[in-house]
């Protein structure tokens, strides 16, 4: 009985050693979350002025002729989030592949577009005064504009555009021929 006592006694003792001590709980790390990058943002609202290269159509309907000119624009753009609006003044001049006149036209435009970071695709209507200037033609009437365009920016300041418009007007300056002209420009516009 004794004996069975010493064990007894020294199972008791010898019980943690035997399981190892004291056990130490180490906390798992928690897991990292990767967050998705914010979408890239770009605010199109300001005030810019630019220079435009324009190759196009213009005609009255019979006799077309292919045109060449140069523009300058200024026009301030109001980022509303998804949707851009604005208004755009500009002068653009040329001259008829077919004919010894020459053109020149003031337009005044409104502005819509989709804000999509550093792209803007957009839409416009307006107003021109177009001018048909030649030894033996001076006519001149407000005519219709439309079209669409897209803006890409290159870095905050500056801007490449490309623009298809149209300019129409039928009995054109009361000569009874329709007026129409299409362009395409290249334009380049600085931001401040």
């Amino acid at each position: 009985m004794k004996r069975s006592v010493i064990i007894a006694a020294a199972a008791s003792l010898g019980g943690p050693l035997y399981a190892g001590g004291p056990v130490t709980v180490i906390a798992e790390p928690a897991p990292v979350v990767v967050s998705a990058p914010a979408p890239v943002t770009y605010d199109w609202t300001g005030f810019y002025v630019g220079l435009s290269a324009i190759s196009g159509t213009a005609g009255e309907g019979i006799d077309e002729s292919d045109t060449q000119g140069f523009g300058a624009q200024v026009g301030y753009l109001r980022d509303l989030g998804t949707f851009v609006i604005g208004g755009e003044l500009a002068y653009a001049k040329g001259d008829f592949d077919e004919f010894v006149e020459e053109w020149d036209s003031t337009r005044l435009k409104l502005i819509g577009g989709y804000d999509a970071g550093r792209f803007l695709p957009y839409g416009f209507i307006g107003l021109s005064q177009y001018s048909v200037n030649g030894p033996m033609t001076d006519l001149s009437d407000t005519v219709t504009i439309y079209g669409l365009g897209a803006k890409l920016a290159i870095s905050p300041r500056i801007v490449a555009g490309l623009e298809y418009l149209v300019e129409n007007k039928d009995g054109f300056d009361g000569s009874g021929m329709d007026a129409e002209n299409r362009e395409i420009s290249l334009r380049i516009d600085f931001r401040f």
